[in-house]
Parts: C-alpha cells; structure tokens; sequence
C-alpha cells in the first residue's frame, strides 16, 4: 500500500525529537526510543480510530447469535450499538449484552453500528497521516515536555486532523436527505 507505512510513521516521530532515522523495526527491539514510538504510534492509532470514521464505521451490520444464542463480540470491534430505534445494547463480558432485558440471550440477528480497529497499515492514508503527526506529538511531549516544540507539533496535527476530516467526509458520500444523527456523528466527533 502507497503512502506513510510503520517505519516511516516512527521515523517521523523520532525526527520530531531530533533523533537519527532507523532502517528497520525489526532489529530496533532494543532500542528504548524506537520500541516506545512504535508503542506510542499503535495507542495513537486504537485511540483515533475509537471515534469511529467513515472508513472504519459500518451501520446496519448484521451480528448473527452462535449456538448457544450469544452475540460474541470480535476483538477488532471497537463499539458496538444497536441501530436507532433498536433494542438498548452494550459489550460486557466479550458478548453483546441487552440492557432492556438484562440478558446475553438473542434469537435473531441483530443490526447494529460498528467501529472496527485496524492495523495502522490498514487504515486510508490521510488516517495515517494524523496518526503519525498525533503520535509525534505525544510522543515527543511524553519524551521532552518541551511547550514550544510541543506548540509546533499541535499545528501540524490540527492540520492534518482538519485533512482527515475533509477526507473522511468527502468519502462519507452523505447526501441532504441523510439523518441528522449520522452528519452529528460526523460533525462532533472530538479527536
């Protein structure tokens, strides 16, 4: 896939604290700052991708009981929530659970809006883009808690948050006629 993939993100976030480019992650697992970007980039990438996008957000999907009439809840799944109008729904226990009537217990498929969790590698570019420049910040805030080098870097991640957006929206594919629920969605996400 085209674009910023691990090694490039990491560099990126080593660069932002002045430290030398690595060839490879593969032979970096001792390095102390390399293993903590790369662990600080993965949290950045589950954190964003929570708030649930267009690309990682999918409504009306259909979640089919097992056997034994449980919903389990795979472990890239985000969040999961009933569609409108649906029965009251949460996650406990790895299983969709009804809150209505307090029960793991369902009959029938159930249609409900899922955030997914995917690799870094995985997700559209520009997500990448705000994932590397988000973790570059934190990082180097976590590193240095230096404010003014920190001042920069959250221009650069509010600019590439708002590229993000612009993207996420434009792939929406939202037309006049959608709900005013899922524009809201869209429109007050907080990253």
């Amino acid at each position: 896939m085209a674009g910023l993939n691990e090694l490039a993100a990491v560099n990126l976030i080593l660069g932002n604290i002045g430290e030398t480019p690595v060839s490879s992650l593969a032979g970096s697992a001792g390095d102390a700052y390399v293993s903590t970007a790369l662990n600080t980039l993965n949290e950045v990438a589950r954190t964003v991708q929570e708030e649930g996008w267009e690309f990682n957000t999918d409504s009306n999907y259909p979640l089919t009981p097992d056997i034994s009439d449980t919903i389990v809840i795979a472990d890239n799944m985000v969040s999961v929530d009933s569609m409108p109008g649906g029965i009251n729904v949460t996650v406990r226990q790895g299983k969709l659970y009804n809150k209505t009537d307090r029960t793991f217990t369902f009959t029938d498929a159930l249609d409900c809006e899922v955030v997914w969790e995917f690799d870094f590698i995985d997700t559209p570019q520009y997500i990448r883009q705000y994932i590397a420049v988000r973790a570059a910040r934190v990082f180097a805030d976590r590193q240095q808690g230096d404010q003014i080098a920190d001042a920069l870097s959250q221009d650069d991640e509010a600019r590439a948050l708002r590229t993000a957006k612009r993207h996420d929206l434009r792939n929406a594919d939202r037309t006049m006629f959608d709900t005013s629920n899922n524009l809201g969605r869209l429109q007050t996400r907080r990253i």
